[in-house]
């Protein structure tokens, strides 16, 4: 017997390794095989855990700031009650990119500026109560489209006569999420990666 290595039996006049030791070489190969295969499985678990985890902080953010930006039109309308809680806004419109659209034609106008020039104080406001709304609705319009591409937005205001007025924003946008499993999942029948559901935001507003 040889030390250091397998143990080697004489047969037919030659040296041959014993088959107990090739059967031991051969379980330990499968062995680290499996080892291999467990933490492959482990890190691929490891990297869906966190794709999944940035997927909810972004959506998370997402949310959070379309909360904000019907909260900042909100604050428009209710700094504007010259108009919004004059019973004179229109019943429907909407705001889907940059585009306006009412039927009333007033908060579609066209508006330069509602902006005073800096330094100096105007005797009279620069714009009229409905020009303000407009240039409210236009500005806030145009920041939705830059955060929120393909976005849309329905605005419905309630002008019964002897009660107060109030203001309903419904704001619709694709919302990307990374699915944990096929349950999970909407509208696919794919066991796991990224999504895209509607999502709907509504804010009640009384100006």
């Amino acid at each position: 017997m040889l030390s250091g290595g397998p143990v080697l039996h004489l047969r037919n006049g030659a040296l041959r390794p014993n088959r107990r030791s090739l059967r031991e070489r051969g379980f330990t190969l499968l062995e680290v095989l499996v080892a291999l295969l467990v933490v492959a499985l482990g890190l691929l678990g490891l990297a869906k855990m966190q794709a999944l985890a940035i997927s909810n902080t972004q959506v998370s953010s997402s949310r959070s700031l379309i909360a904000l930006q019907a909260s900042s039109m909100a604050a428009a309308m209710q700094g504007n009650t010259g108009y919004w809680a004059a019973g004179v806004a229109p019943a429907v419109f909407s705001t889907a990119g940059t585009t306006v659209t009412d039927a009333s034609s007033v908060l579609n106008q066209t508006v330069s500026t509602c902006v005073a020039a800096s330094g100096s104080a105007p005797s009279a406001p620069v714009c009229t109560p409905a020009q303000l709304a407009a240039w409210d609705v236009q500005n806030w319009a145009a920041t939705m489209n830059t955060l929120f591409p393909g976005y849309g937005a329905n605005f419905a205001c309630n002008n019964v006569a002897g009660a107060p007025v109030t203001c309903t924003i419904t704001i619709t946008w694709a919302e990307k999420y990374v699915a944990l499993n096929r349950t999970t999942a909407t509208g696919s029948s794919a066991s796991g990666g990224q999504q895209t559901a509607i999502q709907s935001y509504t804010l009640y507003v009384s100006p």
